[in-house]
């Protein structure tokens, strides 16, 4: 799996950057209650978009790039536990996974939403770590992007996705570069791997 999840990395990496080199990978466990929830929520997709008939994975489950604040050094080297604060980021979201409650009053493209992409560079751009440390981290989810309703212009009012819609893939071409995702219910997308690489140069 490390090689997997390292080539998307790479693959996945856009921006005219150095591609930096994935070190660590590891793997996130979730509790039962959350991981019951997400499965009855992606069941609950496919039962109306019947996407294993299309030859994807079932609520058209995919994986999602986010970046988001450490707090503390969760992951590099020699460090390999969570931290005690409530309010890193990282390990409030590895530990009981997203909330969309914690968006606040901050503008959001699309509204609203949990917010992840399918470029790796991209989310690289909203990681940061208080700590002072040579290492960057990522998390990649497991995402149901269902029904995924396609945009290229802003809509920042939204609380949800458009009726028969399931979330929001807003495209590159007008107020993007690069593309994003966004679902706006919590049990629609779980953590799966903390991965840990090199800050680019």
């Amino acid at each position: 799996m490390f090689r997997t999840i390292a080539d998307l990395f790479t693959q996945t990496w856009q921006h005219p950057t150095n591609r930096p080199t994935i070190q660590y990978i590891y793997v996130i466990v979730s509790t039962e209650e959350y991981d019951r929830m997400y499965r009855a929520y992606r069941a609950g997709v496919e039962s109306v978009g019947n996407f294993l008939s299309q030859g994807l994975n079932e609520g058209n489950e995919q994986f999602r790039w986010h970046g988001t604040t450490r707090e503390c050094r969760v992951g590099d080297p020699g460090n390999p536990s969570l931290c005690a604060s409530t309010s890193c980021p990282m390990c409030s979201i590895i530990r009981y996974s997203f909330d969309i409650e914690r968006f606040g009053p901050r503008w959001g493209r699309f509204g609203k939403g949990i917010y992840t992409s399918a470029v790796s560079s991209k989310s690289n751009d909203y990681q940061k770590t208080l700590q002072a440390t040579d290492w960057s981290s990522l998390l990649l989810n497991n995402v149901v992007i269902g029904n995924g309703y396609h945009i290229q212009s802003n809509s920042d009012t939204l609380l949800q996705p458009p009726s028969g819609y399931d979330s929001i893939s807003g495209l590159p071409g007008q107020a993007l570069n690069y593309e994003e995702t966004v679902v706006y219910r919590n049990d629609a997308i779980r953590p799966a791997y903390l991965v840990i690489y090199l800050t680019p140069q």
